[in-house]
C-alpha cells in the first residue's frame, strides 16, 4: 500500500520506521496472541474479549479496552497490525505520541460501546483492534484526503473515497449479516467517532499540536497588538505548512518545515 499526493504523480510515500506508540501497540497485541497460543485452555476471549452480556451483567468493565488486544487468528492479527503500522505511523508523526494514543483508544473504546448497544445481551465475544483501525482510516481520510491507497491491495483510490467504500461494505454487512462473526457495527462505530471528532475544527488544531486561540476579554484588546512579531510569523508559517500537508501530503515537507511544526507544538 502506498500514499502520494496524486495517483500517477510519482511522488510516492512509504511508512518508515516504527514510532513509539506503534511499537508498544504491536508488542501488546503480539504478546497477547502468543499468550493465547501458549495457554489455549484459558478462556481468553470471554475474559479479555468484549462480551456484550457480561460487560454490565457481570461488571467486566475492563473489556471495552482489553478486547482491542485480543485476536481470533493469525491473519486477523496480521491484517490489523499491518494497517496499524501503515496508517498509524503517519498519524503519530503528525500528532505526537500522546494525542495519537488518545485518539486510538477513543475510537477503539467507542467501537466497543457500539457493539454493546447494538448486540445487547449477546453472549458472543467481540475481539480485535478493527474498530480503532477504522478510526485511524477515517482520520487519515480527513487529514490526507487526496493520498492514494490500494484498496484491497489492488485498486488505486483516493483515501477520501476508499474510506467511503469500506464504510459502505461494512454497512451492508451490518444490515444483511446479523449474527456474523465480523463486528461490522464496531468498525462503523470506530470510524464514525473518529470522523466526528476530527471534524471539529478546534480539535483538529489541538491534534496537530497547535493551540486553538481562546477568546480574550475586550479589556485585553491591546495585548493582541503587542504580540511578538516572531510568534505571528510562526503562526503564518504553520498555516502554510498545514495547507501544504493537506494538498501534497506529509512526505512533501522539508526538514525545515518539520522543525517549524515541532517548534510550534512545544510552545506553551
Amino acid at each position: 500500500m502506498r500514499f502520494n499526493s496524486g495517483y500517477g504523480s510519482g511522488d510516492s510515500w512509504y511508512p518508515g520506521g516504527m514510532s513509539r506508540a506503534i511499537k508498544a501497540l504491536l508488542a501488546a497485541n503480539i504478546g497477547m496472541f502468543l499468550l493465547i497460543s501458549f495457554f489455549p485452555r484459558f478462556p481468553w476471549l470471554f475474559v479479555f474479549g468484549l462480551v456484550p452480556a457480561d460487560v454490565l451483567g457481570k461488571f467486566m468493565l475492563w473489556q471495552p479496552v482489553t478486547y482491542l488486544f485480543v485476536h481470533s487468528g493469525l491473519w486477523h492479527l496480521v491484517l490489523n497490525m499491518l494497517m496499524l503500522w501503515m496508517f498509524g505511523s503517519v498519524l503519530e508523526q503528525a500528532w505526537g505520541t500522546r494525542q495519537f494514543i488518545f485518539f486510538y483508544f477513543l475510537t477503539g473504546i467507542s467501537a466497543g460501546i457500539c457493539s454493546i448497544v447494538f448486540a445487547w445481551g449477546s453472549p458472543l465475544p467481540v475481539v480485535g483492534a478493527s474498530g480503532a483501525i477504522f478510526g485511524l482510516l477515517a482520520a487519515f481520510a480527513v487529514l490526507f484526503p487526496e493520498s492514494i491507497t490500494l484498496i484491497f491491495f489492488i485498486f488505486p483510490m483516493k483515501m477520501k473515497h476508499a474510506v467511503l467504500v469500506l464504510a459502505g461494505i461494512n454497512l451492508l454487512g451490518a444490515l444483511s449479516s446479523q449474527g456474523s462473526e465480523i463486528a461490522y457495527v464496531a468498525h462503523l462505530g470506530g470510524g464514525l467517532v473518529g470522523y466526528l471528532y476530527l471534524r471539529q475544527e478546534w480539535l483538529r488544531f489541538r491534534l496537530a499540536g497547535m493551540r486553538f486561540p481562546a477568546a480574550k476579554p475586550k479589556t485585553q484588546k491591546s495585548a493582541r497588538v503587542n504580540q511578538p512579531e516572531a510568534s505571528a510569523d510562526l503562526d503564518t508559517e504553520v498555516d502554510k505548512i498545514l495547507d501544504k500537508i493537506s494538498q501534497q501530503g506529509l512526505a512533501s515537507l522539508t526538514s525545515q518545515e518539520k522543525e517549524v511544526l515541532v517548534r510550534k507544538s512545544k510552545m506553551k
